[in-house]
């Protein structure tokens, strides 16, 4: 065999090795990417297997949808500071006045994963309406834009840091004589039957991405969409 032809099969065998080397580390980053799962926050709430378990759902209705998340249980106001620090990913679910919470680029689901009424808590079953107060006293969940805008710029109004539990505490102690909150958070409240409840609207709930996964939107929106035609069910049985 000519010399010149034994030197183009070394070039092709070692051209070949390197070919297959590529391929080879190419996978191994493909599996890496494919491996990658996005931490979401949903709200933590002790002793309750509800959230437990609509967080398994939505874990695997992204699944289905070809995305890999992993649920990460917190107090709901910890949420926004580890989704500015990066700790997680996203938030399962908030009203569209996150964005003014945060201080990074998010991405929205494109339907609500949630709708949930806001209720009107009060002492005096005849007030039906913000405007019922009069110079009562309305609490309100600080930080929450959704809280101010329903209260109608009521002048009586004080902004609590501690959330409805904070609330809730204040309503029984007479410190507040009503307070605005979601359905969300009246469901898991101490018994409130001797209060009346009012709806005033409904609130729609999105779940939330850093815009770095911006490549993840598409799958993440399919999971949504699994999740509000599934939960209800799954919930129910």
């Amino acid at each position: 065999m000519p010399q010149s032809l034994k030197e183009q099969m070394k070039l092709l065998r070692v051209g070949f090795f390197f070919f297959l080397v590529a391929v080879f580390v190419g996978q191994v980053f493909a599996a890496k990417a494919s491996s990658v799962c996005l931490r979401i926050a949903f709200p933590e709430i002790i002793g309750n297997s509800d959230v437990a378990r609509g967080a398994e759902i939505y874990r695997q209705d992204m699944a289905e949808a070809g995305l890999c998340i992993e649920p990460v249980m917190m107090p709901l106001s910890r949420s926004v500071l580890e989704t500015n620090h990066g700790s997680v990913d996203g938030i399962f679910g908030w009203t569209e006045d996150l964005v003014s919470l945060v201080n990074v680029p998010l991405l929205r689901s494109s339907i609500p994963v949630i709708e949930v009424p806001v209720l009107l808590i009060t002492r005096d079953p005849s007030v039906r309406r913000i405007k019922d107060l009069k110079d009562q006293v309305l609490g309100i969940w600080l930080g929450f834009d959704w809280a101010k805008k329903v209260s109608d710029g009521h002048k009586n109004t004080v902004e609590i840091p501690g959330g409805p539990i904070m609330m809730q505490k204040m309503l029984f102690a007479g410190r507040i004589d009503a307070m605005l909150v979601d359905g969300y958070s009246y469901s898991h409240m101490l018994d409130l039957s001797d209060y009346a409840a009012t709806v005033l609207k409904n609130n729609k709930v999105y779940s939330w991405l850093r815009e770095e996964h911006r490549s993840q939107l598409t799958a993440f929106n399919a999971g949504i969409h699994l999740y509000r035609k599934r939960f209800g069910d799954a919930v129910s049985n």
